[in-house]
């Protein structure tokens, strides 16, 4: 027989705030910080790995995705004005329901650091969050408010023990809601570069706010906190979400793509390729390829978009001959010739003085032989490059 032991106090009350967990998930919203020039399909990809992936731990209810651009001072290569960015992003997000964009950081004249746009928002959302709390708590959140003594007065607070407190503190929490910086494993491997980051500005983005980092291909962002002591401390604090569909979409290839002419659809929403070809953006005059495939020269209506040279047009010849009989006539010899054809080739057979050198070497009897001793003609062919040769 087996001696069961009691659980102990510390054990209950770990599994009563696991429960409690499981039940009530802390309500968070995603903030993705960056430049967005322009914004790509990945970009909008990470809020919905890192929603699912928060989701499937039943700890948090992810209630909103905020993507804030930065601002003009940012003094990036190649950035564009925050208008264009902006605008880019408005028309990238209307397919999302629960992704909005704020433009409180890019309409800011000087580069905004991480730590305070995450502070802007935190306060933003409190502030939302006490508007849309009820004025009459339901009856289960009165009974939770007395039992803890919230309305009780001061000298009676004070009194409180600390567990008193704790329960306070979870109580006031339900209705909370935080803010956590979204973010790629490149940006959580830049704390470690020298003078990038502040100290401080480290420890209240990880220690206060908290991280959801979104792994990429050939990283170990778990190695790099182990060797962080900053990371390491707050550790807890950092969720790591691994991304087995790996795209390595960015907006600097995307930038490149966009200057060499080369396709980048599907890597792009269509109407932000469709703004980008309309506002000459990224160094695009007028490059119908942008957003479709080059078509194949055989393609339907493909001859109506080549340019002629000192013309108006295509060439009558061209234009009354097909480029393949087979596509007309099941017979290839039946209908009129291609324009490749041999038989459209101009004859390269002798010409009047070739016949006439020919008819006066018979007469005069000058006859070549051949290596058997028989009698031999030639001729001559002229030949428009080489000259007269022999034929």
């Amino acid at each position: 027989m087996t001696d069961e032991f009691p659980s102990t106090t510390e054990d209950a009350a770990a599994r009563s705030d696991s429960e409690d967990t499981m039940s009530n998930p802390t309500k968070c919203v995603l903030l993705a910080c960056g430049s967005f020039n322009p914004v790509t399909n990945m970009h909008l990809r990470m809020f919905e790995i890192a929603r699912d992936a928060l989701h499937r731990t039943q700890k948090f209810s992810v209630v909103k995705g905020i993507i804030s651009p930065v601002s003009d001072g940012y003094g990036k290569k190649d950035l564009l004005p925050a208008s264009h960015r902006c605008e880019m992003l408005k028309l990238a997000l209307k397919s999302s329901n629960w992704i909005n964009m704020d433009t409180w950081e890019c309409e800011q004249s000087k580069w905004t650091e991480t730590a305070k746009v995450l502070k802007y928002h935190q306060s933003k959302v409190d502030r939302e969050s006490n508007m849309r709390s009820k004025p009459a708590p339901t009856k289960k959140r009165r009974k939770d408010l007395r039992n803890v003594q919230i309305n009780s007065n001061d000298n009676d607070y004070d009194d409180m023990s600390v567990d008193d407190h704790n329960a306070i503190n979870a109580a006031l929490k339900k209705d909370s809601v935080s803010v956590r910086l979204l973010c790629g494993a490149d940006l959580l491997e830049s704390f470690g570069t020298p003078g990038l980051w502040a100290d401080k500005d480290i420890e209240e983005i990880v220690g206060k706010y908290g991280l959801v980092c979104i792994t990429r291909e050939g990283s170990d962002p778990r190695k790099f906190i182990y060797e962080s002591d900053v990371l390491s401390k707050y550790q807890e604090n950092i969720i790591i979400v691994t991304e087995w569909i790996f795209n390595d979409i960015s907006s600097t290839k995307i930038r490149r793509a966009l200057r060499r002419g080369e396709s980048v659809k599907y890597l792009l929403q269509d109407v932000v390729i469709d703004y980008i070809r309309a506002n000459h953006l990224y160094g695009v005059e007028d490059n119908k390829y942008i957003n479709d495939i080059i078509p194949s020269p055989v393609a339907e209506n493909a001859v109506s978009d080549v340019q002629w040279p000192n013309s108006e047009g295509p060439s009558s010849e061209y234009e009354e001959v097909p480029r393949s009989p087979k596509r007309i006539n099941e017979d290839p010899f039946d209908g009129p010739p291609s324009p490749k054809s041999p038989r459209h080739v101009p004859c390269m057979g002798p010409d009047l003085g070739s016949l006439v050198r020919r008819v006066r070497n018979l007469s005069t009897g000058d006859v070549s032989t051949s290596p058997s001793g028989k009698p031999m003609s030639m001729c001559y062919c002229q030949n428009p490059k080489t000259g007269y040769v022999l034929w």
